[in-house]
């Protein structure tokens, strides 16, 4: 793995955190207004779950070069 592409990985599952905490604070601070809050709000937990994954998992990768 590229320096290049590693930094990419983290850029793109930060930009998808930033994205799902958007998501979780939106359908609970409009949930009684939008009929799908609740599956807004376990879709933002999901991708939040993934992203969070996949820094920590790009993060802590040892690699020698």
């Amino acid at each position: 793995m590229t320096k290049g592409y590693r930094k990419f990985k983290i850029s793109f599952h930060l930009i998808i955190f930033v994205f799902a905490i958007g998501l979780i604070l939106s359908s609970i601070v409009g949930f009684n207004e939008v009929d799908r809050a609740l599956l807004y709000l376990i879709l933002g937990i999901l991708f939040a779950l993934e992203s969070s994954f996949g820094l920590y998992k790009s993060l802590n990768k040892k690699h020698i070069y």
